[in-house]
C-alpha cells in the first residue's frame, strides 16, 4: 500500500514507469511467468506490447531499451534474488535518475543487491491489524458483532 501510494504521488516525474505487483505469487506458478513479468515490466516502460520469448531475451531488451531513460520501477513482494536479477539485475541497464522501489520481507536480498537505502516497516499491533482486515472484509473499521471473534482469530493467525 505504501509503495503504491509513493508511486501514485511521484510517477509524473519519470519518462517511463512500471509497477509489478505480487511477484512472489506470479513467480511460483510456472517458468513462463518469469517471461510474463518481464513483458509486463517492459510494457509499463516502453508502452508497445513486446513479446519476450525467453528470460535471456528479456534481460537483453532491458539492457538495450532502458539505459538512457529516467524510470520509476516498483517491484512488489520479491522473495528470491533471481527475481531481482531478471527484472533489475544490473544498474547499468538504467538511466540516471531512475528510482527502483523493492518491497520484500527479506532484507538480505536488498543487501545482496547493494541498494542505496532500506526502510523497515514496523509491524502492526493487533488492533491495527484488525482494523485493516475489517476495512477489506467488511468495508468498515470494525468487524460486525457476529464476525468479531472470527475476525480476531484470523488476525491473530
Amino acid at each position: 500500500t505504501i509503495a503504491k501510494a509513493i508511486y501514485n504521488r511521484i510517477y509524473r516525474q519519470f519518462i517511463g514507469k512500471s509497477f509489478i505487483e505480487n511477484i512472489r505469487e506470479v513467480w511460483d506458478r510456472v517458468d513462463k511467468r518469469h517471461v510474463d513479468l518481464q513483458e509486463n515490466f517492459l510494457y509499463g516502460i516502453l508502452k508497445p506490447k513486446l513479446e519476450v520469448e525467453s528470460v535471456g531475451m528479456g534481460s537483453t531488451m532491458f539492457e538495450n531499451g532502458l539505459s538512457r531513460r529516467k524510470l520509476l520501477i516498483v517491484l512488489h513482494d520479491v522473495i528470491e534474488f533471481g527475481q531481482l536479477e531478471n527484472l533489475c539485475g544490473n544498474r547499468e541497464w538504467f538511466g540516471q535518475g531512475t528510482l527502483i522501489i523493492i518491497t520484500t520481507r527479506d532484507v538480505y536480498l536488498l543487501n545482496r543487491l547493494k541498494v542505496d537505502y532500506v526502510y523497515q516497516m514496523d509491524h502492526m499491533n493487533e488492533n491495527e491489524s484488525l482494523e485493516l482486515f475489517s476495512w477489506h472484509a467488511f468495508r468498515e473499521a470494525k468487524p460486525r458483532k457476529d464476525f468479531n471473534e472470527l475476525a480476531r482469530n484470523i488476525v491473530a493467525h
